[in-house]
């Protein structure tokens, strides 16, 4: 899968990091997947005597394996988290035919925790990470992540160096900075931006059109 591509990556914008499920939490969906394939041999010959239907019950937990294996291993591969220079990416897999896409700009961020629970997370140190927006509109939690602590420092880290260069960047160029950032938003907010901008522009043409009368 080529990351890059699949985000479109922006201007100056680097991907830092690519997270995935932590395979060691997948471990009951594989010893099932292990104990499906072996019963059938136990009973092999026994099944194989009883005609048509002896094959069935043989070949049925043998297809359930492989279907069950086969999806464990499409959503391990499909469900990722991608930390830029500029955003985070989490791409949720939740079934073969359903993906959510949450793309959050550091600016965006407001709060950020990772959470381990149980005694199975506590051993092999994996759990969760939940992403806050300022303006609470989106909730990312990104599960089943190794060392989420530290992906939750990594986090905090890569946000406070993109908003040190967004003030440098602003301090610089404001009018260049004000347009990249038009391209982050959505219809809603542009529209808000437009009632803004359309009434600047008349309080400034006003302004201009009594200093030629002065």
């Amino acid at each position: 899968m080529n990351i890059e591509r699949k985000i479109k990556l922006k201007s100056g914008e680097q991907v830092v990091y690519v997270l995935r499920r932590y395979a060691l939490a997948f471990f009951w969906h594989f010893v099932l997947v292990l104990i499906l394939l072996a019963l059938p041999f136990f009973f092999m010959f026994w099944l194989f005597a009883h005609s048509w239907w002896g094959i069935g019950l043989f070949v049925l937990p043998i297809l359930i394996s492989l279907i069950i294996l086969i999806r464990t291993l499409f959503l391990w591969n499909k469900n990722i988290f991608v930390l830029t220079t500029h955003r985070l990416v989490d791409f949720d897999q939740l079934g073969f035919f359903e993906v959510v896409v949450s793309d959050i700009p550091y600016d965006q961020v407001e709060d950020v925790h990772g959470r381990v629970k149980g005694v199975f997370q506590t051993i092999f140190k994996y759990g969760k990470v939940n992403v806050q927006t300022g303006n609470g509109k989106i909730l990312v939690v990104v599960d089943l992540v190794k060392n989420p602590v530290s992906v939750q420092r990594e986090i905090n880290r890569l946000r406070e160096n993109y908003l040190t260069h967004l003030v440098h960047h602003f301090s610089g160029n404001l009018a260049d900075a004000v347009v990249d950032k038009l391209y982050e938003l959505e219809t809603e907010d542009l529209e808000k931006i437009k009632i803004v901008i359309e009434k600047r522009l008349r309080k400034l043409s006003e302004k201009d059109q009594k200093i030629v009368r002065s």
